[in-house]
């Protein structure tokens, strides 16, 4: 496996692009991105060492970028921990605030003028190019979805954005949400959870299909549970420090974390991988007096496999090595893959 001092450069050189061509030194490479980006949680609980570790780290490294204008350095490192907000490495760019034609102004804007700002002081600055960066709001809905009893999840995303697991909301059937609220992650891969949120709706169109299902929704039991728990978990994080970020209610500012999801990426795997259909209340076309169609095990079909009815069919797959589940003794825990994947599923 390629070790991490192999991965300590911004810029992949034409050596390394060729050497992804490889297969095996492909997945090393991924393998060490993955592995370093899940190792990482603790550093979002508030006043763990790793959290504090950080902390002093980068506020080392700001120090040194900054060191030929320690006022700028007093100004920009933040009071709050680090993850309160999306990390910006931005290379370069401390360093760039440092140069001799570069001026910094902290001083508030109080408004823009056909020429450039105005400052809180009443000082002005002329400009050629103003940039405005002013964010989005991940709260809000962009378009109507009405639900039953015609409400509009716009209205009902208000104060803020809910969803068991982020995904199904109560009296919307047959409605699944991907990056729905609380469906990011403050470390960990997005995209993972992306695929799982993907695997997880798929799944529920099955069952669907499968059982004749006109309408599955969640209970409102479960998203009131959900809701708790996501209340109950984030203040113990750095989620909840004195900054201002995307993750948060009331455009930055709210108790609520709406963007992330409450725990890591392998925790939603995990969550996400296998459906609690209890969690769901189901309807049903009425099928009037006829008894075959009234069945709600009709799916049991003629009693027939697929694996029987289809060319090529393995008639005995059960007995393959990777369908057999090898328990080892004393206990079924220590069978080698569940030190891959959690013993609970």
């Amino acid at each position: 496996m390629m070790s991490k001092l192999e991965l300590d450069h911004l810029t992949f050189t034409d050596e390394d692009l060729e050497r992804f061509h490889d297969d095996e030194k492909y997945h090393d490479f991924r393998k060490i991105i993955e592995s370093d980006v899940n190792s990482v949680h603790n550093i979002s609980l508030r006043g763990s060492a790793f959290a504090e570790g950080a902390r002093q780290m980068f506020t080392d490294l700001m120090n040194t970028r900054l060191k030929k204008r320690p006022e700028l350095a007093k100004f920009l490192i933040p009071s709050f921990s680090v993850g309160c907000r999306r990390l910006t490495p931005g290379p370069g760019f401390l360093e760039a605030l440092c140069e001799d034609n570069v001026e910094s102004i902290t001083t508030p804007i109080k408004k823009i003028t056909p020429k450039g700002v105005e400052l809180s002081n009443g000082k002005h600055v002329d400009l050629d190019v103003l940039v405005c960066a002013t964010g989005f709001n991940p709260n809000a809905m962009p378009f109507p979805v009405i639900g039953m009893g015609k409400e509009n999840l716009q209205d009902r995303f208000k104060p803020y954005p809910e969803a068991y697991l982020s995904l199904a909301v109560d009296k919307y059937p047959n409605f699944m949400i991907m990056l729905g609220p609380n469906s990011g992650v403050g470390s960990g891969s997005l995209t993972k959870i992306l695929e799982t949120l993907g695997d997880y709706i798929i799944k529920a169109i099955r069952k669907i299909q499968k059982e004749d299902i006109k309408a599955l929704h969640v209970k409102p039991a479960r998203v009131r549970d959900w809701s708790a728990h996501v209340d109950a978990y984030f203040p113990r994080t750095v989620y909840l420090d004195d900054c201002q970020s995307w993750y948060r209610s009331e455009r930055g500012r709210g108790t609520r974390i709406v963007g992330l999801w409450p725990g890591s990426t392998l925790h939603a795997i995990e969550t996400l991988r296998s459906p609690r259909w209890e969690d769901y209340e189901y309807g049903y076309e009425e099928e009037g007096d006829d008894p075959l169609k009234a069945n709600r095990l009709r799916w049991l079909g003629n009693g027939w496999s697929e694996l029987q009815l289809k060319e090529g069919g393995d008639m005995s797959y059960y007995i393959e090595d990777e369908f057999v589940d090898v328990p080892s003794a004393p206990l079924p825990e220590k069978t080698p893959k569940w030190n891959h994947v959690s013993f609970s599923y």
